[in-house]
């Protein structure tokens, strides 16, 4: 049997033409039909026949009641597992308040929608058909919807017909509430309420689709991930009039991030907002093995607790990985979310972990450009950079700034004796070194082979030697099994008082490293003001002692 779309659309091929639209749309078009009716109190005839879905909230079968009662006569065509075949118990009693449930034909394989209001003041009609490849989706259909009476009088007779062949035992019924509710005039009053509701549908859609578009340019423009999830949560906040959260778990080994956006940022919302980053840790735990949307509305009570407000979570999912959740909740206790507003969620949570996964894979190639592989310090390229940073701040702020050239001694003879591989568990080793004895502020790098360098900001030449001395001693320490301990040669130059630029002060704690290796290496020399070539020879001092001194800073 064709679809009701298909019938109309060759009985008034002139007077309507079908339009494309979101499905969301359609279906918040529908809800404004129905309103008409339930908020004028309109003795109707209401017909309809809804998409198969495998659960109704509760706000969904309120509606239907209420569409039955008040003297209207309501006829609903559901599929056969449809959730609504159990609403109405006793199906083809007198009662005027019970819903008729009219199981779809099982020859009737198209996904139908549509909504026929009839009555003296006031009709229109909705109709709109799905594919199976639209099915569980919020993609575009077309839909024709019209106030004319006409239209919707074809489309009464059509479905005497069609309940006269499918279900016969209601026909009579049918057809009684059709000859009491046949559409004579359309009242404009009510027919603009449903435009006039319609039009605000369409600004709040296009509000939400600039979120979107914000969104989406902060995700072009900006790879910083914070920029992003903060820009997520303002622009959804916005566009529901909601207050918003987004978590995103870390890494293996980092700690996750959490941004939000409440519109009451009083004393008063602390005791709020906290309950809202609780439970949204809560959802966060549950996706891990159940990756549903979580949809709590204001008048179901079935999954709201009290005091307990209106709230709608989306995971963030990545190649069947979760990373996170993004959730809203309403001040409004009142709240219902509508379709759009979830599909607005699921867009968002689906742009954030696309934008997750560059911005972390841009940190990683980028940590990769700036760092040496093997030991995982700094390499010459980020040397320089951090090197010209520091001397900027360092000339701003009228501080010194030391610079240690430390060169390992005897590598060609560890290699040649022990082989590569302890090579380069000795430089693997010089880096664990440094990470123990400089401050978090210090920086090393590897500077080229077995050659490293250290910045320490804030720090004069005492200071830095003070230092060097301590890292030397301990360098003196590692035992390379198969070669026996190491030693390093250190050159030491301090900015201002060796060197005014990068490269002389490069060039003088470069030459006071290799006035260390011709005094003997294993030692540390510091470069002074004295003719080009010579330096400051500082002799080794043992560990113990090197350990008790700290070095001396500027602050």
């Amino acid at each position: 049997m064709h679809s009701l779309y298909e019938v109309l659309l060759t009985q008034h091929a002139r007077q309507i033409v079908p339009g494309r639209c979101a499905y969301s749309t359609i279906i918040q078009l529908h809800r404004y039909f129905e309103d008409v009716v339930l908020e004028n109190n309109l003795n109707a005839l209401v017909i309809e026949s809804l998409p198969l879905s495998t659960k109704r909230p509760a706000r969904e079968k309120s509606r239907v009641r209420d569409l039955a009662g008040g003297g209207r006569r309501a006829f609903f065509f559901v599929h056969q597992t449809d959730p609504l075949n159990e609403l109405v118990k006793g199906v083809g009693t007198n009662s005027v308040a019970a819903p008729v449930i009219l199981p779809l034909a099982k020859y009737n394989n198209v996904n139908e929608h549509f909504v026929v209001v009839a009555d003296a003041r006031f009709s229109a009609l909705l109709a709109t058909v799905r594919g199976k490849a639209d099915e569980g989706s919020l993609g575009d259909a077309e839909v024709l919807w019209t106030f004319e009476p006409d239209v919707v009088y074809s489309a009464l007779e059509y479905l005497m017909a069609r309940v006269g062949a499918e279900h016969p035992y209601h026909a009579t019924e049918f057809e009684s509430a059709v000859r009491t509710s046949m559409p004579k005039a359309t009242s404009l009053q009510l027919t603009v309420s449903v435009t006039t509701k319609l039009a605000h549908l369409l600004q709040e859609q296009a509000s939400r689709e600039i979120a979107i578009n914000r969104i989406a340019t902060a995700i072009r423009e900006s790879l910083e991930l914070g920029v992003i999830l903060q820009k997520t949560v303002d622009e959804v906040g916005a566009a529901l009039n909601a207050n918003c959260a987004l978590r995103v778990e870390g890494e293996p080994g980092e700690q996750g991030l959490t941004y939000s956006c409440f519109a009451n940022e009083s004393d008063d919302a602390t005791s709020t907002q906290e309950k809202i980053i609780a439970a949204l840790d809560l959802h966060c735990s549950r996706f891990a093995t159940h990756t549903d949307t979580i949809i709590s509305d204001g008048d179901d009570e079935s999954d709201l607790e009290e005091e307990e407000l209106p709230s709608a979570v989306v995971p963030l999912i990545f190649q069947e990985r979760v990373m996170g959740a993004l959730q809203v909740t309403a001040p409004d206790p009142a709240r219902i979310w509508q379709e759009s507003e979830i599909l607005l969620l699921r867009t968002v949570a689906d742009q954030v972990a696309v934008a997750v996964v560059h911005a972390r894979l841009f940190a990683q190639t980028q940590q990769q450009a700036l760092t040496d592989a093997l030991t995982g310090c700094h390499n010459r390229r980020s040397f320089e950079m951090q090197l010209d940073r520091e001397l900027q701040l360092a000339r701003r702020q009228h501080h010194p700034l030391s610079l240690l050239m430390l060169d390992l001694d005897q590598l060609k003879q560890l290699n040649d004796s022990a082989g590569h591989d302890s090579g380069d568990a000795a430089l693997r080793k010089l880096a664990v070194c440094f990470r123990q004895e400089l401050r978090g502020v210090d920086l090393a790098a590897r500077f080229g082979g077995d050659e490293f360098a250290l910045i320490l900001p804030n720090a004069y030449s005492e200071g830095a030697m003070i230092v060097a001395e301590r890292v030397r001693a301990r360098i003196e320490q590692i035992d390379i099994p198969g070669f026996g301990h190491i030693s390093a040669s250190i050159g030491i130059a301090t900015f201002p008082s060796h060197a005014s630029t990068r490269a002389e002060l490069v060039l003088a704690a470069d030459a006071a490293l290799y006035s260390a290796k011709r005094a003997g290496r294993n030692r540390v020399c510091v470069a002074d003001n004295s003719p080009k070539g010579q330096a400051t020879s500082v002799p080794a001092v043992s560990f113990e002692d090197s350990q008790i001194a700290e070095p001396t800073t500027v602050h």
